[in-house]
Protein backbone atom coordinates (compact mmCIF):
# COMPACT_ATOMS: atom_id res chain seq x y z
CA UNK A 1 0.00 0.00 0.00
CA UNK A 2 1.22 3.53 -0.86
CA UNK A 3 0.86 5.37 2.47
CA UNK A 4 1.65 8.73 0.84
CA UNK A 5 -1.63 8.65 -1.14
CA UNK A 6 -3.83 8.19 1.89
CA UNK A 7 -6.29 11.04 2.48
CA UNK A 8 -5.99 11.99 6.18
CA UNK A 9 -9.63 13.07 6.40
CA UNK A 10 -10.87 9.82 4.84
CA UNK A 11 -8.61 7.86 7.15
CA UNK A 12 -10.06 9.67 10.18
CA UNK A 13 -13.63 8.95 9.01
CA UNK A 14 -12.81 5.27 8.54
CA UNK A 15 -11.13 5.10 11.92
CA UNK A 16 -13.99 6.91 13.68
CA UNK A 17 -16.60 4.59 12.19
CA UNK A 18 -14.52 1.51 12.96
CA UNK A 19 -13.88 2.61 16.54
CA UNK A 20 -17.56 3.48 17.02
CA UNK A 21 -18.57 -0.01 15.92
CA UNK A 22 -15.90 -1.66 18.10
CA UNK A 23 -16.84 0.50 21.10
CA UNK A 24 -20.46 -0.58 20.68
CA UNK A 25 -19.39 -4.22 20.73
CA UNK A 26 -17.18 -3.57 23.73
CA UNK A 27 -20.10 -1.98 25.62
CA UNK A 28 -22.28 -5.01 24.91
CA UNK A 29 -19.52 -7.34 26.07
CA UNK A 30 -19.14 -5.28 29.22
CA UNK A 31 -22.87 -5.54 29.90
CA UNK A 32 -22.71 -9.31 29.37
CA UNK A 33 -19.77 -9.58 31.75
CA UNK A 34 -21.46 -7.44 34.42
CA UNK A 35 -24.75 -9.32 34.13
CA UNK A 36 -22.90 -12.63 34.37
CA UNK A 37 -21.00 -11.42 37.42
CA UNK A 38 -24.14 -10.13 39.17
CA UNK A 39 -26.06 -13.29 38.35
CA UNK A 40 -23.14 -15.39 39.58
CA UNK A 41 -23.25 -13.52 42.90
CA UNK A 42 -26.99 -14.10 43.26
CA UNK A 43 -26.62 -17.80 42.46
CA UNK A 44 -23.76 -18.04 44.96
CA UNK A 45 -26.05 -16.64 47.65
CA UNK A 46 -28.74 -19.15 46.74
CA UNK A 47 -26.15 -21.94 46.79
CA UNK A 48 -25.01 -20.97 50.29
CA UNK A 49 -28.58 -21.05 51.57
CA UNK A 50 -29.25 -24.43 49.96
CA UNK A 51 -26.08 -25.90 51.46
CA UNK A 52 -27.17 -24.75 54.92
CA UNK A 53 -30.62 -26.24 54.35
CA UNK A 54 -29.02 -29.49 53.13
CA UNK A 55 -26.94 -29.67 56.31
CA UNK A 56 -30.10 -29.30 58.42
CA UNK A 57 -32.00 -31.91 56.37
CA UNK A 58 -29.03 -34.29 56.58
CA UNK A 59 -29.00 -34.09 60.37
CA UNK A 60 -32.78 -34.64 60.45
CA UNK A 61 -32.42 -37.68 58.15
CA UNK A 62 -29.82 -39.17 60.49
CA UNK A 63 -32.17 -38.71 63.43
CA UNK A 64 -35.08 -40.29 61.53
CA UNK A 65 -32.85 -43.12 60.35
CA UNK A 66 -32.09 -43.91 63.98
CA UNK A 67 -35.81 -43.77 64.83
CA UNK A 68 -36.55 -46.14 61.94
CA UNK A 69 -33.92 -48.59 63.19
CA UNK A 70 -35.41 -48.51 66.69
CA UNK A 71 -38.94 -49.08 65.33
CA UNK A 72 -37.76 -51.96 63.12
CA UNK A 73 -35.94 -53.55 66.07
CA UNK A 74 -39.14 -53.35 68.13
CA UNK A 75 -41.08 -55.09 65.34
CA UNK A 76 -38.48 -57.86 65.18
CA UNK A 77 -38.75 -58.29 68.94
CA UNK A 78 -42.56 -58.51 68.75
CA UNK A 79 -42.50 -61.00 65.87
CA UNK A 80 -40.25 -63.31 67.87
CA UNK A 81 -42.45 -63.11 70.97
CA UNK A 82 -45.80 -62.46 69.37
CA UNK A 83 -47.78 -64.29 72.06
CA UNK A 84 -46.37 -62.04 74.81
CA UNK A 85 -47.90 -58.82 73.38
CA UNK A 86 -51.45 -57.57 73.32
CA UNK A 87 -53.14 -56.40 70.13
CA UNK A 88 -52.97 -52.63 70.99
CA UNK A 89 -49.23 -52.95 71.65
CA UNK A 90 -48.66 -54.72 68.36
CA UNK A 91 -50.76 -52.19 66.42
CA UNK A 92 -48.96 -49.27 68.09
CA UNK A 93 -45.55 -50.76 67.21
CA UNK A 94 -46.54 -51.19 63.54
CA UNK A 95 -47.91 -47.64 63.38
CA UNK A 96 -44.69 -46.24 64.85
CA UNK A 97 -42.59 -48.22 62.39
CA UNK A 98 -44.74 -47.06 59.47
CA UNK A 99 -44.57 -43.43 60.60
CA UNK A 100 -40.78 -43.63 61.06
CA UNK A 101 -40.38 -45.13 57.59
CA UNK A 102 -42.53 -42.42 55.99
CA UNK A 103 -40.63 -39.61 57.71
CA UNK A 104 -37.32 -41.17 56.70
CA UNK A 105 -38.47 -41.46 53.07
CA UNK A 106 -39.55 -37.79 53.07
CA UNK A 107 -36.19 -36.69 54.48
CA UNK A 108 -34.25 -38.79 51.97
CA UNK A 109 -36.32 -37.46 49.08
CA UNK A 110 -35.78 -33.87 50.23
CA UNK A 111 -32.05 -34.44 50.67
CA UNK A 112 -31.80 -35.88 47.16
CA UNK A 113 -33.76 -32.96 45.72
CA UNK A 114 -31.50 -30.42 47.50
CA UNK A 115 -28.36 -32.17 46.21
CA UNK A 116 -29.72 -32.00 42.66
CA UNK A 117 -30.51 -28.30 43.08
CA UNK A 118 -27.02 -27.64 44.45
CA UNK A 119 -25.45 -29.52 41.54
CA UNK A 120 -27.53 -27.47 39.07
CA UNK A 121 -26.51 -24.21 40.74
CA UNK A 122 -22.82 -25.18 40.75
CA UNK A 123 -23.00 -25.94 37.03
CA UNK A 124 -24.75 -22.63 36.47
CA UNK A 125 -22.06 -20.76 38.42
CA UNK A 126 -19.36 -22.46 36.34
CA UNK A 127 -21.14 -21.46 33.13
CA UNK A 128 -21.62 -17.86 34.30
CA UNK A 129 -17.98 -17.60 35.36
CA UNK A 130 -16.88 -18.96 31.99
CA UNK A 131 -19.04 -16.36 30.23
CA UNK A 132 -17.63 -13.58 32.41
CA UNK A 133 -14.02 -14.69 31.77
CA UNK A 134 -14.58 -14.84 28.02
CA UNK A 135 -16.16 -11.38 28.03
CA UNK A 136 -13.17 -10.02 29.97
CA UNK A 137 -10.74 -11.64 27.53
CA UNK A 138 -12.57 -10.26 24.52
CA UNK A 139 -12.72 -6.77 26.05
CA UNK A 140 -8.98 -6.86 26.66
CA UNK A 141 -8.38 -7.73 23.02
CA UNK A 142 -10.80 -5.04 21.87
CA UNK A 143 -9.07 -2.46 24.11
CA UNK A 144 -5.77 -3.33 22.46
CA UNK A 145 -7.31 -2.78 19.04
CA UNK A 146 -8.96 0.49 20.10
CA UNK A 147 -5.73 1.82 21.57
CA UNK A 148 -3.95 0.99 18.35
CA UNK A 149 -6.65 2.53 16.15
CA UNK A 150 -6.88 5.66 18.29
CA UNK A 151 -3.13 6.17 18.52
CA UNK A 152 -0.69 4.73 16.03
CA UNK A 153 -2.94 4.78 12.94
CA UNK A 154 -3.77 8.48 13.38
CA UNK A 155 -0.21 9.28 12.45
CA UNK A 156 0.01 9.96 8.71
CA UNK A 157 1.79 12.02 6.06
CA UNK A 158 5.43 12.80 6.74
CA UNK A 159 5.46 10.74 10.00
CA UNK A 160 4.05 7.55 8.46
CA UNK A 161 7.48 6.08 7.88
CA UNK A 162 8.54 6.75 11.44
CA UNK A 163 5.26 5.22 12.68
CA UNK A 164 5.94 2.10 10.63
CA UNK A 165 9.42 1.70 12.12
CA UNK A 166 8.03 2.07 15.65
CA UNK A 167 4.98 -0.10 15.04
CA UNK A 168 6.31 -3.13 16.84
CA UNK A 169 7.39 -1.08 19.85
CA UNK A 170 4.09 0.79 19.90
CA UNK A 171 2.12 -2.44 19.90
CA UNK A 172 4.22 -3.82 22.72
CA UNK A 173 3.53 -0.68 24.76
CA UNK A 174 -0.20 -1.08 24.19
CA UNK A 175 -0.05 -4.75 25.10
CA UNK A 176 1.96 -3.92 28.21
CA UNK A 177 -0.61 -1.29 29.20
CA UNK A 178 -3.45 -3.75 28.70
CA UNK A 179 -1.59 -6.44 30.61
CA UNK A 180 -1.01 -3.98 33.45
CA UNK A 181 -4.69 -3.02 33.46
CA UNK A 182 -5.63 -6.68 33.33
CA UNK A 183 -3.23 -7.43 36.18
CA UNK A 184 -4.65 -4.56 38.22
CA UNK A 185 -8.21 -5.66 37.42
CA UNK A 186 -7.33 -9.24 38.38
CA UNK A 187 -5.68 -8.12 41.63
CA UNK A 188 -8.69 -5.99 42.54
CA UNK A 189 -11.06 -8.83 41.59
CA UNK A 190 -9.08 -11.52 43.42
CA UNK A 191 -8.20 -9.28 46.39
CA UNK A 192 -10.44 -6.45 47.65
CA UNK A 193 -13.43 -7.38 45.48
CA UNK A 194 -13.46 -10.97 46.70
CA UNK A 195 -13.03 -9.85 50.30
CA UNK A 196 -15.88 -7.35 50.02
CA UNK A 197 -18.10 -9.97 48.36
CA UNK A 198 -17.28 -12.34 51.20
CA UNK A 199 -18.05 -9.62 53.75
CA UNK A 200 -21.37 -8.93 52.03
CA UNK A 201 -22.29 -12.59 52.03
CA UNK A 202 -21.27 -13.10 55.65
CA UNK A 203 -23.08 -9.96 56.73
CA UNK A 204 -26.27 -11.48 55.33
CA UNK A 205 -25.71 -14.56 57.47
CA UNK A 206 -25.04 -12.75 60.77
CA UNK A 207 -28.71 -12.55 61.69
CA UNK A 208 -29.12 -16.26 61.08
CA UNK A 209 -25.98 -17.03 63.10
CA UNK A 210 -27.32 -14.87 65.94
CA UNK A 211 -30.63 -16.75 65.93
CA UNK A 212 -29.10 -20.23 65.70
CA UNK A 213 -25.82 -19.96 67.60
CA UNK A 214 -26.19 -16.93 69.85
CA UNK A 215 -24.60 -13.51 70.10
CA UNK A 216 -21.09 -14.78 70.91
CA UNK A 217 -20.82 -16.53 67.55
CA UNK A 218 -22.36 -13.51 65.85
CA UNK A 219 -19.79 -11.16 67.43
CA UNK A 220 -17.03 -13.57 66.40
CA UNK A 221 -18.30 -13.39 62.82
CA UNK A 222 -18.31 -9.57 62.98
CA UNK A 223 -14.73 -9.61 64.28
CA UNK A 224 -13.67 -11.85 61.40
CA UNK A 225 -15.38 -9.50 58.96
CA UNK A 226 -13.48 -6.55 60.44
CA UNK A 227 -10.20 -8.38 59.90
CA UNK A 228 -11.16 -9.07 56.28
CA UNK A 229 -11.98 -5.39 55.69
CA UNK A 230 -8.62 -4.33 57.18
CA UNK A 231 -6.82 -6.73 54.84
CA UNK A 232 -8.75 -5.35 51.86
CA UNK A 233 -7.79 -1.79 52.85
CA UNK A 234 -4.11 -2.76 53.01
CA UNK A 235 -4.35 -4.35 49.57
CA UNK A 236 -6.01 -1.25 48.09
CA UNK A 237 -3.28 0.97 49.54
CA UNK A 238 -0.62 -1.31 48.03
CA UNK A 239 -2.29 -1.11 44.61
CA UNK A 240 -2.43 2.70 44.87
CA UNK A 241 1.28 2.81 45.74
CA UNK A 242 2.13 0.60 42.74
CA UNK A 243 0.26 2.98 40.42
CA UNK A 244 2.00 6.09 41.75
CA UNK A 245 3.74 6.59 45.09
CA UNK A 246 2.01 9.52 46.83
CA UNK A 247 5.26 10.29 48.61
CA UNK A 248 6.69 11.44 45.28
CA UNK A 249 4.35 14.44 45.26
CA UNK A 250 4.59 15.11 49.00
CA UNK A 251 8.25 14.48 49.81
CA UNK A 252 10.13 14.52 46.52
CA UNK A 253 12.41 12.20 44.61
CA UNK A 254 15.13 11.32 47.15
CA UNK A 255 12.86 10.34 50.10
CA UNK A 256 10.59 8.36 47.76
CA UNK A 257 13.50 6.48 46.21
CA UNK A 258 14.92 5.82 49.69
CA UNK A 259 11.59 4.38 50.85
CA UNK A 260 11.15 2.29 47.69
CA UNK A 261 14.69 0.88 47.70
CA UNK A 262 14.48 0.05 51.41
CA UNK A 263 11.26 -1.83 50.75
CA UNK A 264 12.86 -3.75 47.85
CA UNK A 265 15.84 -4.53 50.09
CA UNK A 266 13.53 -5.92 52.77
CA UNK A 267 11.38 -7.99 50.42
CA UNK A 268 14.06 -9.44 48.14
CA UNK A 269 17.19 -11.48 48.70
CA UNK A 270 19.33 -8.78 47.09
CA UNK A 271 21.19 -6.04 48.97
CA UNK A 272 20.38 -2.53 47.73
CA UNK A 273 22.80 0.40 48.12
CA UNK A 274 21.64 3.99 47.59
CA UNK A 275 23.91 7.03 47.48
CA UNK A 276 22.84 10.59 46.63
CA UNK A 277 23.98 14.20 46.79
CA UNK A 278 22.67 16.01 49.85
CA UNK A 279 22.20 19.12 47.75
CA UNK A 280 19.51 17.67 45.50
CA UNK A 281 16.38 19.82 45.85
CA UNK A 282 12.87 19.34 44.53
CA UNK A 283 12.84 18.88 40.75
CA UNK A 284 10.12 19.35 38.18
CA UNK A 285 7.30 16.85 38.78
CA UNK A 286 7.78 15.35 35.33
CA UNK A 287 11.49 14.82 35.92
CA UNK A 288 11.00 13.32 39.39
CA UNK A 289 8.38 10.87 38.10
CA UNK A 290 10.58 9.88 35.14
CA UNK A 291 13.68 9.26 37.28
CA UNK A 292 11.69 7.23 39.79
CA UNK A 293 10.27 5.02 37.01
CA UNK A 294 13.71 4.63 35.41
CA UNK A 295 15.25 3.48 38.69
CA UNK A 296 12.25 1.24 39.37
CA UNK A 297 12.52 -0.40 35.95
CA UNK A 298 16.28 -0.91 36.22
CA UNK A 299 16.06 -2.41 39.72
CA UNK A 300 13.21 -4.73 38.74
CA UNK A 301 15.13 -5.88 35.65
CA UNK A 302 18.18 -6.59 37.82
CA UNK A 303 16.09 -8.67 40.23
CA UNK A 304 13.88 -10.46 37.72
CA UNK A 305 16.17 -11.07 34.75
CA UNK A 306 19.75 -10.56 35.98
CA UNK A 307 19.29 -12.50 39.25
CA UNK A 308 21.44 -9.87 40.98
CA UNK A 309 22.35 -10.13 44.66
CA UNK A 310 23.78 -6.59 44.90
CA UNK A 311 22.37 -3.46 43.29
CA UNK A 312 23.82 0.05 43.62
CA UNK A 313 21.85 3.19 42.80
CA UNK A 314 23.59 6.60 42.70
CA UNK A 315 21.91 9.98 42.25
CA UNK A 316 24.27 12.92 41.61
CA UNK A 317 24.27 16.48 40.35
CA UNK A 318 26.67 17.42 37.54
CA UNK A 319 26.26 21.07 36.68
CA UNK A 320 22.84 21.51 35.09
CA UNK A 321 22.31 17.79 34.74
CA UNK A 322 21.17 15.07 37.08
CA UNK A 323 23.10 11.83 36.76
CA UNK A 324 21.66 8.44 37.68
CA UNK A 325 23.67 5.21 37.72
CA UNK A 326 22.36 1.73 38.40
CA UNK A 327 24.82 -1.13 38.68
CA UNK A 328 24.28 -4.80 39.52
CA UNK A 329 26.33 -7.98 39.85
CA UNK A 330 23.85 -10.11 37.90
CA UNK A 331 24.31 -12.48 34.98
CA UNK A 332 24.50 -9.64 32.45
CA UNK A 333 23.69 -9.94 28.75
CA UNK A 334 25.00 -9.20 25.28
CA UNK A 335 23.85 -5.67 24.43
CA UNK A 336 24.02 -6.49 20.71
CA UNK A 337 21.53 -9.35 20.98
CA UNK A 338 17.87 -8.39 21.21
CA UNK A 339 15.71 -10.44 23.56
CA UNK A 340 12.17 -10.23 24.90
CA UNK A 341 13.55 -8.83 28.16
CA UNK A 342 15.04 -5.87 26.24
CA UNK A 343 11.56 -4.37 25.94
CA UNK A 344 11.99 -2.75 29.37
CA UNK A 345 15.33 -1.29 28.25
CA UNK A 346 13.75 0.10 25.09
CA UNK A 347 11.11 1.79 27.21
CA UNK A 348 13.82 3.35 29.40
CA UNK A 349 15.60 4.71 26.30
CA UNK A 350 12.36 6.19 24.98
CA UNK A 351 11.60 7.84 28.34
CA UNK A 352 15.10 9.35 28.58
CA UNK A 353 14.86 10.53 24.96
CA UNK A 354 11.61 12.39 25.71
CA UNK A 355 13.51 14.31 28.42
CA UNK A 356 16.38 15.17 26.02
CA UNK A 357 18.70 13.04 28.09
CA UNK A 358 21.17 10.28 27.30
CA UNK A 359 21.45 6.69 28.47
CA UNK A 360 24.38 4.30 28.21
CA UNK A 361 24.10 0.59 28.91
CA UNK A 362 27.18 -1.53 29.48
CA UNK A 363 26.81 -5.26 30.09
CA UNK A 364 28.68 -8.48 29.52
CA UNK A 365 27.43 -12.02 30.19
CA UNK A 366 28.30 -13.10 33.75
CA UNK A 367 29.77 -9.67 34.58
CA UNK A 368 26.73 -7.61 35.56
CA UNK A 369 25.17 -4.48 34.08
CA UNK A 370 25.97 -0.76 34.37
CA UNK A 371 23.46 1.93 33.33
CA UNK A 372 24.36 5.63 33.15
CA UNK A 373 21.60 8.21 32.66
CA UNK A 374 22.16 11.97 32.24
CA UNK A 375 19.17 14.31 32.03
CA UNK A 376 19.25 18.16 31.80
CA UNK A 377 17.39 19.76 34.71
CA UNK A 378 16.47 23.19 33.44
CA UNK A 379 14.98 21.94 30.17
CA UNK A 380 12.19 20.37 32.19
CA UNK A 381 11.14 23.64 33.82
CA UNK A 382 7.94 25.12 32.52
CA UNK A 383 6.96 21.83 30.86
Amino acid sequence: MDFQRLDPNSLDVILDRTMESINSSKSKLFEIGELSHDECQKVNNQLQLLKEELETVHRLRQERLQMDRVARAELVKISKNFQDYKEPEIRNAYEKASEAQIKLSVSMEKETRLKDQISDLEQRISSLQNTSDKAESFMSQISTVLSYLGGELRQYGEVIEDARRKQEYGLKIIEAQEEERKRLSREIHDGPAQVLANVLLRSQLIERIYEKKGKDEAFKEIKDMKSLIEDALKEVRRLIYDLRPMALDDLGLVPTLLKYLNKVDDRSEATIYFDYDEGIQRLHVRLEAAIFRLVQEAVQNALKHAEATEISVDLKLDGDKIVVTIQDNGIGFDVNVRKDQSFGLIGMKERVGLLNGTIQVQSTPNKGTYILIRIPIHEQEGV
